[in-house]
């Protein structure tokens, strides 16, 4: 693998260590120490994250316009100051409802990111070795998500505004370094307008980007529902909270690569029909869970989906692409991405609320999305050349 996929993947290691350390204890600090109820914390990240779903569609149309590292440095310092933002708010206790436009600031720079990110994936890999590109870049960042909340398990206990001054010390690092190491990417679009007809027109495009929402949804209640249910319902500690995260974490270190291996022999649509269906048992079985060792469980299954699922919808989106439109397109993609993580957190947040007796049919009807996607990916792919 080339030097400049290693040296996005260091500089994403540090992103994701920034933003694991923190984020995944967000809504425990909401739940727990603002005293707010699961439907308005998840309705807080959901609208936060539906101008994410924009970011998706203005970083890829910035990156053909701009460049993808130009605008994809800009984006991480300003994300960087977000964070440092945060840590302001709860250091000093003040008025919850600045969590709102914060967030929003923070869901649309981290999509501007995401869609430069995968595009510049795709610009410095070749084809044939997308899939393994993309994968690298999936050990880093878990190694950084394996680490983080291991480590913010431990000092939430005793701050969460540290937990997000250390957000920002790694994001603004993170930004420096892919200044220093990365080439500049070529601008592709001579006129700032979005390709939005010749996406509708690729149908083979437009369907695969649709019927991943599903997955999307579910993969989605890992962050905000997921925390709150371990640490409220089945009664685990913070602590053990992080230990879980790092787990999944570290599982894609040690096996994304050997499970990628696989993959080519067996190709990307197969991988992702398999994913999605391990991804809906995965999120099912966290309903019959009742204590650490069966979240831990649990965690492995949806942990072994995604590695299955993401690279998989990574490359397979960069090749159904219109090749001299990448950015936009990949920006698409993205917003479906973005489209569901949006959506997660209110499903899953009013699920918690309603369902609170009854956690077997909670996660059967979270999970149900993914299943969903596996059935259409079927579909789809017979008929996919």
């Amino acid at each position: 693998m080339n030097k400049d996929i290693l040296s996005l993947t260091f500089a994403r290691l540090i992103m994701s260590f920034g933003y694991s350390i923190a984020f995944p204890f967000l809504s425990i600090y909401l739940y727990e120490v603002r005293n707010l109820s699961m439907s308005l914390i998840g309705s807080i990240l959901g609208i936060s994250t539906i101008f994410g779903v924009i970011g998706r569609i203005l970083g890829g149309l910035l990156s053909d316009y701009f460049g993808s590292k130009n605008v994809l440095i800009i984006s991480i310092f300003i994300r960087s100051f977000i964070f440092l933002s945060i840590s302001i708010v709860i250091a000093f206790n003040l008025d919850y409802k600045l969590f709102i436009p914060i967030l929003i600031l923070n869901s649309l720079f981290f999509s501007i990111n995401m869609s430069n990110l995968d595009t510049i994936v795709a610009q410095l890999s070749k084809e044939e070795d997308r899939n393994l590109a993309y994968s690298i870049n999936r050990v880093g960042v878990n190694l950084g998500w394996s680490l983080g909340p291991a480590i913010g398990g431990v000092i939430a206990v005793k701050s969460f505004s540290l937990l997000f001054f250390i957000s920002f010390l790694a994001t603004i690092f993170s930004a420096i370094m892919l200044q220093l190491t990365i080439p500049n990417t070529n601008k592709t679009l001579k006129s700032f307008e979005f390709p939005i007809r010749d996406i509708l027109n690729n149908k083979q495009f437009f369907l695969f980007s649709l019927f991943s929402l599903g997955f999307f949804i579910t993969m989605s209640q890992l962050i905000s529902t997921l925390s709150v249910y371990a640490t409220n319902l089945v009664k685990i500690s913070k602590n053990e909270l992080g230990i879980l995260y790092a787990i999944n974490g570290l599982l894609v270190v040690f096996l994304q690569i050997p499970i990628s291996n696989y993959i080519e022999k067996i190709d990307e649509k197969k991988a992702l029909v398999i994913g999605t269906f391990f991804y809906f048992i995965g999120y099912l079985s966290i309903g019959f869970a009742n204590n650490f060792y069966h979240l831990l469980i649990s965690i492995i299954i949806i942990t072994i989906a995604e590695m299955f699922v993401v690279p998989s919808a990574q490359t397979m989106a960069s090749i159904l692409s219109d090749k001299n439109k990448l950015g936009s397109f990949i920006g698409f993609f993205g917003l479906l991405q973005g489209l569901g993580w949006a959506i997660g957190p209110i499903i899953g947040g009013f699920s918690m609320d309603i369902f609170k007796s009854n956690h077997v049919f909670m996660w059967s009807f979270i999970s149900s999305f993914s299943l969903i996607s596996s059935i259409l990916f079927l579909y789809l792919f017979r008929h996919l050349p």
